[in-house]
C-alpha cells in the first residue's frame, strides 16, 4: 500500500517537472523571436536605399552628359567653319588682284602698275597719222634696224614704219590687224593721197602677241615687191607675177620671203618650211631683182 503511494508520488513528481519544463522551453522559443525583428529592419533597409541609390544617380549622369555634348558640338562646329571658309576666300583673292592695280568709280577707272617703266614720248611726223598708237614705235625703230641687211638696204628711204592701227584696212577686216603694207597711202573712207604713202603699219597687237618682228619681216616683203615689180625675169616677163604664180599668190609670196629671212610667223602659207627649191628661187629673184 505504501509503495503504491510512493509511486503515485513520485509519478507525480516527474509529470510535474515534465510540465515545469514544457513551460519553460515555450518561453524560450518566444525570446527568440526577436531575430525575426531584426531579420525583418535589416531587408527593409538594404532593399530601399541601395536600389534608389543606384537606379537615380547613375542612369541620369549618363543619359544627361553624352547626348548633350555630342549633339552640340558637331553640328556647330561643322555648319559655321565650311561656309565661311569657303565663301570667304575665293572673293577675298578674286578681288585683291584687281582693286590693287584699280582706282576709280564706274564712270572713272585707272589701271595703276608702279612698276612699269613709262615708254619715252614719241615726238615725231606720226602723230597726225589717223590710227596711229605710238606705244611700241621706239621699239619698231629698233626692229628696223635689226631687219636683214639685204632687206633693210632696199627699203631704206624708200618705206616709212608707223606703229598704229591702219583705219581703212581695220574696217575691211573688221579688227585692227597685226600689220599694213599701204603703198598708195589710204584714208580711212578708202581714198588715196594721205600722208602715209609707201608705209609699213604693225600695231600694238602684235607687239602683245610677241609676233611684231615677223610681222614687220612681212610687211618688209610686200614692200620688196612693190619695189621690185619691174623687174623681169630672163624671159622677159614680170619677176614679181612669176613669184605669185610659184608661191601661189603675194601673201604666200611674202610669208615665204619671212621664212627666207630667218622669220617663223606665217599667217598665209601653210606648207610649211621653204624648201630647196623654193629656197634657190628665192636666191635667184632676190639677185636679179634687187640688184637692177
Amino acid at each position: 500500500m505504501n509503495s503504491k503511494y510512493i509511486f503515485i508520488f513520485v509519478m507525480s513528481l516527474v509529470i510535474g517537472a515534465g510540465f515545469v519544463l514544457f513551460i519553460n522551453s515555450d518561453t524560450e522559443f518566444e525570446g527568440t523571436s526577436v531575430p525575426e525583428t531584426t531579420t525583418t529592419s535589416v531587408p527593409e533597409t538594404t532593399t530601399t536605399s541601395v536600389p534608389e541609390t543606384t537606379t537615380t544617380s547613375v542612369p541620369e549622369t549618363t543619359t544627361t552628359s553624352v547626348p548633350e555634348t555630342t549633339t552640340t558640338s558637331v553640328p556647330e562646329t561643322t555648319t559655321t567653319s565650311v561656309p565661311e571658309t569657303t565663301t570667304t576666300s575665293v572673293p577675298e583673292t578674286t578681288t585683291t588682284f584687281v582693286p590693287e592695280t584699280t582706282e576709280g568709280d564706274e564712270e572713272s577707272v585707272q589701271i595703276v602698275d608702279e612698276g612699269e617703266e613709262t615708254p619715252e614720248a614719241y615726238t615725231g611726223e606720226y602723230l597726225n597719222f589717223d590710227g596711229f598708237e605710238g606705244n611700241n614705235q621706239n621699239q619698231l625703230d629698233e626692229l628696223v634696224l635689226l631687219m636683214p641687211q639685204l632687206l633693210r638696204e632696199l627699203l631704206t628711204d624708200k618705206v616709212i614704219y608707223v606703229n598704229g592701227c591702219h583705219k581703212y584696212a581695220e574696217s575691211l577686216v573688221g579688227r585692227c590687224p597685226y600689220g599694213v603694207w599701204d603703198s598708195s597711202g589710204t584714208n580711212s573712207d578708202g581714198s588715196k593721197g594721205a600722208d602715209w604713202s609707201m608705209s609699213i603699219w604693225v600695231s600694238n597687237r602684235a607687239f602683245e602677241a610677241n609676233q611684231a618682228e615677223d610681222v614687220l619681216i612681212h610687211e618688209s616683203s610686200h614692200a620688196l615687191s612693190y619695189i621690185t615689180r619691174n623687174c623681169n625675169t630672163s624671159e622677159n616677163k614680170s619677176y614679181r607675177l612669176d613669184a605669185w604664180n610659184y608661191f601661189d599668190g603675194e601673201e604666200k609670196f611674202a610669208d615665204a620671203l619671212v621664212l627666207y629671212f630667218g622669220g617663223s610667223y606665217n599667217h598665209y602659207r601653210d606648207s610649211g618650211d621653204i624648201s630647196n627649191e623654193e629656197r634657190q628661187y628665192l636666191e635667184e629673184y632676190l639677185e636679179v631683182c634687187t640688184n637692177s
